[in-house]
């Protein structure tokens, strides 16, 4: 046989080993088509539940480890939320994380923390003030449309979803999907499959009085569960053909538990809830699976058991793994749909474009000059979240949002910022109270009005009034002098009445009631959130004069010309009982003859605040030192000390000087968890150890000669403020208790 024979006998058996090769591939991809096209498609029904919706994670991880893949996910509130991040790609381990390590405290509400906001608005909390504005204008008192406008809440889903924030149609997610909202003018239905994912999101899980309303389409949406809490019929309609459906809705309540009008309101929503998620369970069929955690009586506002509540999801969907297992397919179709669903998860966006949809009186500019460039970048997200909070750190938008479009060729980021609805008019509410338990008490009330967004720069005007023991009354305008709100001009006019002490060996002798009005004007340069230097020259009209004593005493009167140079460092999470930061305060007051005074003198003083928190545990640091400089020997009596945290046990202002230091150390201990809402309350012990005086000279300023204190409290951190009950003790046998309600440093 010849060799051309030979060769071609070896490319003709070659050639048929290729073909046969080639037609078991085609035979075994026929066949797994042949298995997919068969397989039912599957849909999974997700209902609401608040924190009890943390168990649809326990069953999608069991799903995942039958290798059970889903088709198409509708679900409604909580169930919008797992539904929706399952749908984006992720997987159950992924939503696990977030659901476990999510602050809840903190997505559920407006709080942007203080360390974030800026050095104005961090001044708000200055005085006793609650931390909540109401709206107010011509026709009265304007409140908010729901307690959270969802701003961080907001900001999580889009960080959750970026990889997806481009898709416009939920049916192009790697897993089709709809949420269920409910329109709150006509009570009906709403079905959310197309548009902007997050908002879809924050519009099915929106709980009346709780959320905002979302509006969208013209429509104004609240949570889906008032219309369809378990989307059976929704699901079928997406084209699924079996269905795996998780109910997580809550109980009906026991008589005894309907104890209060709002557990009673709360069990009219739940039969509504309820009788409509019966009628959705009609249209569940025997090829369907029905799935009910166990989770009891636990409240939908419950997170901190999330861990509890996966873990009954996960128990759930086992007690059905044999009603399950039809769904489940080979290791080898199961990673191929994982690969499919990873591979319909676009990677972060481009942004080639940025737009700025500004509905506030601030002009554009503003926002412009606080958002970092990222045209021609891969989005940075955590550069974009500390510019939106930095612009929402003005406290006079209702929300500050992004969004990202695409048209195929360029991804826009459009900022949009929404001025509030109920301002730019506000007023804020306080209570100051003392009691010392041995006929000494006093009290203040407080109110403050400000008028925002007075131009486009952001000035404001704002009025204190005080009514009480000590009557005061403050107007002041301030104006930023650049988009930037880097310098700014601030000037006020006040008057403040008070009575002050005069004590010898420890007994009140005397009480002056003094008067004072001021003129000033200051201006300064804020250095990011954290600081502020400010310059301020005023002008002081006093006068003095005895109220209870011998009217030998006498009085005095006068008016004198003052600069005070100010620098201040603020990080503090805080004021009330900071936890986190630091707090600095450093003064400098000059008196000249020339400009009116009695005698020239320099007065300086430094306040340092330092906390350190760990686990439940806080001490805080609290320094306070001052000095005059007199070319003379007629004191000022410049510096005072006494008073609760203040050589606890000495009357308050009983101790006077012209030079102080005073250093602090206090403890406290949280007994309760932390709150979910302002209107929660957590509960401290605590002790705090005081060393100080005050002197006349520096020759006297001497360790040996100070003076030790210390008190042991209980404080109650409500929305009002802290209020202690403290029990405080000094050298000399000084002992006082104290009821003390607002704030302490």
């Amino acid at each position: 046989m010849s060799q051309i024979t030979c060769t071609s006998i070896a490319i003709a058996r070659l050639f048929n080993t290729i073909s046969l090769i080639v037609l078991i591939a085609m035979s075994a991809n026929c066949l797994a088509q042949d298995e997919n096209t068969a397989r039912p498609k599957v849909g999974l029904v997700l209902s609401g539940g608040g924190a009890r919706g943390a168990a649809h994670v326990g069953v999608i991880k069991v799903l995942d480890e039958m290798r059970i893949p889903v088709d198409y996910i509708a679900g409604t509130s909580m169930g919008a939320i797992v539904g929706g991040l399952y749908a984006s790609g992720m997987s159950a381990s992924e939503i696990e994380q977030i659901i476990l390590d999510g602050d809840w405290q903190n997505l559920l509400s407006d709080d942007l923390p203080r360390a974030q906001r800026t050095y104005r608005r961090k001044a708000d909390d200055l005085g006793f003030l609650v931390d909540f504005d109401v709206g107010v204008s011509k026709s009265g008192l304007i409140l908010p449309q729901g307690i959270v406008q969802g701003q961080n809440f907001t900001m999580a889903l889009r960080r959750w979803l970026l990889p997806v924030a481009t898709v416009d149609n939920f049916d192009r997610l790697p897993i089709p999907f709809v949420a269920i909202a409910t329109n709150l003018i006509s009570g009906d239905e709403v079905i959310l499959e197309s548009g902007d994912l997050p908002t879809a999101i924050r519009a099915s899980m929106s709980v009346p009085g709780l959320f905002k309303p979302v509006r969208l389409n013209d429509q104004v949406l609240v949570d889906g569960g008032v219309a369809n809490n378990l989307p059976v019929d929704v699901a079928k309609a997406m084209g699924a053909e079996t269905l795996i459906v998780v109910d997580v809705g809550s109980p009906l309540a026991e008589e005894a538990e309907l104890n209060s009008p709002l557990k009673i309101a709360n069990q009219m929503t739940t039969i509504l809830i309820t009788a409509r998620t019966e009628e959705q369970k009609r249209h569940i069929t025997p090829q369907d699976v029905l799935i009910t955690p166990e989770l009891g009586l636990m409240s939908s506002q419950a997170f901190e058991q999330a861990v509890q509540a996966i873990h009954l999801g996960e128990m759930a969907a086992r007690q059905a793994k044999s009603e399950l297992q039809r769904f489940s397919r080979s290791q080898a179709d199961y990673v191929a749909h994982r690969q499919a669903v990873l591979q319909a998860r676009p990677d972060s966006p481009v942004i080639h474009q940025v737009s700025i949809d500004n509905e506030s009186r601030l002009s554009t500019k503003v926002l412009l000059e606080r958002l970092a460039d990222q045209r021609g970048l891969t989005l940075n997200i955590d550069q974009l979240e500390a510019d939106i909070g930095d612009i929402y750190g003005f406290n006079t938008f209702e929300t500050v949002d992004y969004s990202i479009s695409a048209d195929g060729i360029e991804n826009e980021l459009l900022i949009q910022s929404k001025a509030k609805s109920w301002g730019p008019n506000y007023l804020r509410f306080g209570i100051n109270l003392e009691d010392d338990f041995d006929g000494n008490s006093s009290y203040n009330l407080a109110a403050r009005f400000t008028k925002t967004e007075l131009n486009a720069k952001g000035g404001e005007f704002r009025a204190d009034i005080v009514v009480g023991e000590n009557p005061q009354f403050t107007a002041e305008f301030y104006q930023p002098l650049d988009y930037r709100s880097r310098w700014f001009v601030d000037p006020k006019v006040s008057f403040r009445r008070a009575n002050e002490g005069l004590f010898d060996a420890g007994k009140q002798i005397a009480q002056f009631r003094s008067e004072e009005t001021v003129l000033s004007v200051g201006v300064g340069r804020l250095f990011s959130n954290w600081g502020e230097l400010r310059l301020t020259l005023a002008r002081r009209f006093a006068d003095e004069e005895v109220r209870i004593g011998d009217p030998a005493l006498g009085g005095a009167s006068g008016d004198v010309t003052n600069f005070t140079l100010g620098f201040g460092y603020d990080t503090i999470d805080r004021i009330a009982i900071p936890r986190f930061g630091t707090n600095l305060q450093v003064f400098w007051v000059g008196l000249r003859e020339g400009f009116g005074a009695n005698q020239t003198a320099d007065i300086g003083q430094l306040v340092f605040l330092k906390p350190q928190t760990w686990g439940k545990n806080t001490l805080l640091h609290w320094w306070d030192l001052g000095s005059t400089s007199i070319p003379g020997d007629t004191p000022l009596n410049a510096f005072r000390l006494g008073g609760f945290f203040n050589l606890s046990g000495y009357a308050p202002e009983e101790l006077q000087g012209d030079h102080r230091g005073m250093g602090r150390l206090l403890y406290y201990r949280r007994l309760s968890e932390r709150p979910l809402s302002m209107l929660d309350t957590s509960v401290y012990v605590g002790a705090s150890v005081e060393v100080g005086n005050v002197w006349q000279s520096r020759d006297d300023i001497r360790f040996n000669n100070t003076l030790s204190a210390g008190s042991v409290f209980v404080v109650f951190d409500t929305m009002l403020g802290p209020l202690y009950l403290a029990y405080g003790v000094a050298e000399g046998d000084r002992r006082s208790a104290y009821l003390f309600l607002g704030q302490t440093f």
